[in-house]
Formats: C-alpha cells, sequence, structure tokens
C-alpha cells in the first residue's frame, strides 16, 4: 500500500500503517486502538481519504487474519483425522471465499497419494479439480480411485466435467445412468436432483429428490423436502410449496419427534409467507 501522508502530517496515520505493513504488530488491543481512531478522524473529515484508506486495510487484515487461523485450524484437524468431513467441508469453505484453490489443491494431493481410500479427500479434491477446469487430474484420480472402490460420485464426476467443457447432453446422460444404476442409494438420487436443477431440468430433478426421499432410511432424510420446497417456489407452484413445508413439519414429528422449535417455526413462518396476498417468487 502506497502511504498517502508523511511522518511530519500525522504520526498517528504513519503508525497504524506501519503496524499495518508489519502485520504481526497488531494484537487486539492495537486493532481496537487503531479502529477508534481512524474512525474519529472520518467523524471529523469524511473527506479524509487517507483515513479511510488505512481503516479498509485495517478491516482487511483481520479477515486475513481470521481466515488463516480458520484454514490451520481445519487442516491440523484433517491432519489428525483425514475421514473427517466436517474439517473438510470447513476448510472448502475458508479457502473459497478467498479463491485459494491452489491452496485446497497443494494441500488435498499428498494426502489423496497417501490415503488412496479416503473419499472423503478424494472427493473434496475432485471437486476443486473440475472448479479449476483441470480436467486431466480429475479422469486421473477418478479412474486410480475408481479400481479400489467405483463410489457414484466419482461417476457424477464424469458428468460435472462434461458440462464444464460445455457438454450439457453428455452429462444428462451420465448423471441419468448413474440414478439408474445407484436407484436404490438416496444420496446418489439426492446428488443427481442438485445437478438437474442446477441446468434448469426442475422436473427430473423433483423426481429425483422425491425418490431420494422414498429411498431413504429411517429416520427419513430431511435434505429432500427442503429442496422440493425451495424449487416448488422457484417454479412458482405455491401450493406444492405450502405442502412440502406441511410434509416437513409432519416427519419432524414423525421421525425426529420434534414438535417445537425453530425448525418448526421456520415451516409456520414459510406457509404463512406463501400463503400471503403479497407473497413473493424469486425469479432465479
Amino acid at each position: 500500500m502506497d502511504t498517502l501522508f508523511s511522518m511530519d502530517e500525522d504520526d498517528y496515520l504513519t503508525r497504524i500503517y506501519n503496524m499495518i505493513r508489519d502485520e504481526h504488530t497488531i494484537s487486539p488491543e492495537n486493532f481496537v486502538w487503531a479502529e477508534r481512531y481512524l474512525r474519529g478522524v472520518l467523524s471529523e473529515d469524511k473527506h479524509r481519504t487517507d483515513a479511510r484508506s488505512l481503516l479498509i486495510e485495517l478491516y482487511a487484515h483481520r479477515e486475513n487474519r481470521d481466515s488463516l487461523a480458520q484454514g490451520l485450524l481445519a487442516e491440523e484437524g484433517i491432519l489428525l483425522d483425514p475421514m473427517n468431513a466436517d474439517l473438510n467441508a470447513k476448510l472448502r469453505l475458508v479457502r473459497e471465499k478467498r479463491r485459494e484453490y491452489d491452496r485446497l489443491i497443494r494441500f488435498w494431493e499428498p494426502l489423496a497419494a497417501s490415503h488412496p481410500k479416503n473419499y472423503v479427500i478424494i472427493e473434496s479434491l475432485l471437486t476443486v479439480y473440475i472448479r479449476e477446469r483441470q480436467f486431466d487430474k480429475a479422469r486421473t484420480l477418478i479412474e486410480k480411485s475408481s479400481k479400489s472402490e467405483p463410489r457414484p460420485y466419482y461417476r457424477l464426476c464424469l458428468g460435472d466435467m462434461k458440462l464444464a467443457a460445455g457438454s450439457e447432453e453428455g452429462a444428462i446422460n451420465i448423471w441419468l445412468n448413474t440414478a439408474r444404476e445407484f436407484a436404490s442409494d438416496a444420496w446418489t438420487l439426492f446428488q443427481c436432483g442438485e445437478r438437474f436443477e442446477k441446468i434448469g431440468d426442475y422436473e427430473t430433478a423433483l423426481r429425483m429428490y422425491e425418490e431420494s426421499y422414498e429411498k431413504s432410511p429411517a429416520p427419513k432424510w430431511m435434505d429432500s423436502l427442503y429442496s422440493r420446497a425451495f424449487l416448488y417456489e422457484k417454479m412458482n407452484r405455491a401450493d406444492d410449496a405450502v405442502s412440502m413445508w406441511e410434509c416437513i413439519i409432519q416427519t419432524l414429528d414423525r421421525d425426529y419427534g420434534v414438535t417445537s422449535g425453530e425448525c418448526i417455526d421456520w415451516a409456520k413462518r414459510e406457509i404463512e409467507r406463501l400463503q400471503s396476498p403479497h407473497k413473493v417468487f424469486s425469479d432465479d
């Protein structure tokens, strides 16, 4: 960052500038002091672009620091427990937020090599490969991993690559064949539904969600019910969306013994909103 002032003009601003530049000197106490001082400067003169620029840099530093801490904590936990799906998902969210896909790849590649049957790591790495259009690496990993365990997710990824390469028809064929081959797998059917919703084939998506719910074990998975409720609203089918929210309430009671609390209140609010004469539907 280029300084907009000299030491003679404002020692306090220069101190904050140096503090941000050195980064490691920003303790929690220093952060609070710098934020309060810069906001005070702006309250007296909102045209002080030097103070405004420093405040933006200060907040960026805090975000960088927090993201770094989150990522390192997740990585440390994954090294101790590579099959922990929650930690791997959290790491992916942290890195994707900052578009640090290369860091994800550098971290997951050696783990996938040393844990060739760890599908949590492999599936996470495949997602990033496809996002970064590293299709050759993705295919090689799928081919290698399928020899030890031919998981349906690997097949879905082949369809994802077709779609990313511009062949929607090719992707659809793979997803449909995967759904037929794994017709009793509720998770695979749900994943297929999400993919068809993504490409705008809502009727097929609804069918996949419904089949996923039917094939899911007791207690019934709720994901497909929520997905159908949101999708019905997206399709401007208010009555069907209301029916889904009512089904959600019934399923929570029957399968989980939940009759009150935020889950129930949320469903009731959605029903009330959808039945309101002033309801607004999403155009997405």
